[in-house]
C-alpha cells in the first residue's frame, strides 16, 4: 500500500511546528493537478521565500517518475542551463521515508531523478546514477528553510524566474505561474481563497497571516 499523501501530510504538519517552535510561519499549497508540470506536490512559503517539493512514499518509489515525460524534459534542460540549475538546487526537493522507523528524507530533486538509472541507459543524460551525499533529515531541511539565509529556497524574484522555465521550457505549460488555492483566514465559517499566482499568494500571505509566534525558550533548572 502506498502512503504518499500522508507522507505529505506529516510534512507539511512538521514544517508549521518547528516554524512555531522558531518563532516562524510557514504555508504549504498544494499545487492539485498542476503537479503534472511543475514537478512537484507542494509549494513551501515563509511569505517571502520559496519551495516546491515532491513526495514519494519509500525511496523504491522514486523511480516512479521516469513515467513522467516532462521530468525527463527538465532533467535534460537542466543539464543544458547552469542559471537554471542553480536555481533549482535551492528550492526543488524530493521527499520520501526510509528504514525502520520510516524517516523522511529529502534531496534535491534533480540529485535523486535526474539520471540514467532512473530513466534507463538511453535517455541522454550524463548522471549514471542518484547522488546521495546531500540528503537530510526533515528536522535539518526545516532548520536550513526556516533560519538560513538563501538556503533551500529562492526569493519571490528568484523563484518566479525558475518557475516560468518550469512550466513553460520544460512542461510545455501555457502558464508561466501557478494558481493555489487556500482557506480563508474568517473563523466564522470554512471558505476558500483563489490565488491567480505566486505574486497574488505573496501578497494576500503578507496581508493575512497572524504574526509569528514569539520563538520558544527553553526553560533552565534552579
Amino acid at each position: 500500500m502506498q502512503h504518499e499523501q500522508s507522507v505529505a501530510d506529516a510534512f507539511n504538519e512538521y514544517m508549521r511546528e518547528r516554524a512555531k517552535q522558531l518563532g516562524r510561519r510557514v504555508h504549504s499549497f498544494s499545487l492539485d493537478g498542476q503537479d503534472r508540470d511543475a514537478g512537484a506536490d507542494y509549494l513551501l512559503t515563509d511569505a517571502n521565500r520559496f519551495a516546491l517539493v515532491e513526495f514519494k512514499y519509500s525511496e523504491g518509489n522514486l523511480v516512479s517518475e521516469k513515467h513522467k515525460s516532462r521530468r525527463l524534459s527538465l532533467c535534460r534542460g537542466l543539464e543544458q542551463r547552469m542559471d537554471m540549475r542553480s536555481l533549482h538546487d535551492l528550492c526543488h526537493f524530493i521527499a520520501w521515508t526510509s528504514g525502520q522507523p520510516l524517516a523522511v528524507k529529502v534531496n534535491i530533486y534533480r540529485h535523486e531523478i535526474c539520471n540514467r538509472s532512473v530513466f534507463g541507459s538511453d535517455c541522454g543524460l550524463n548522471q549514471s546514477s542518484p547522488d546521495a551525499t546531500g540528503r537530510a533529515g526533515a528536522g535539518s531541511f526545516a532548520t536550513e528553510f526556516l533560519t538560513a539565509a538563501n538556503s533551500r529556497s529562492l526569493s519571490f524574484r528568484e523563484f518566479e524566474i525558475y518557475l516560468a522555465w518550469l512550466l513553460a521550457d520544460t512542461s510545455a505549460s501555457t502558464s508561466s505561474t501557478l494558481e493555489l488555492l487556500t482557506r480563508n483566514s474568517n473563523l466564522n465559517d470554512l471558505t476558500m481563497v483563489r490565488l491567480n499566482s505566486i505574486a497574488e499568494a505573496q501578497a494576500w500571505l503578507q496581508a493575512h497571516s497572524p504574526p509569528a509566534p514569539a520563538p520558544r525558550r527553553r526553560h533552565r533548572g534552579i
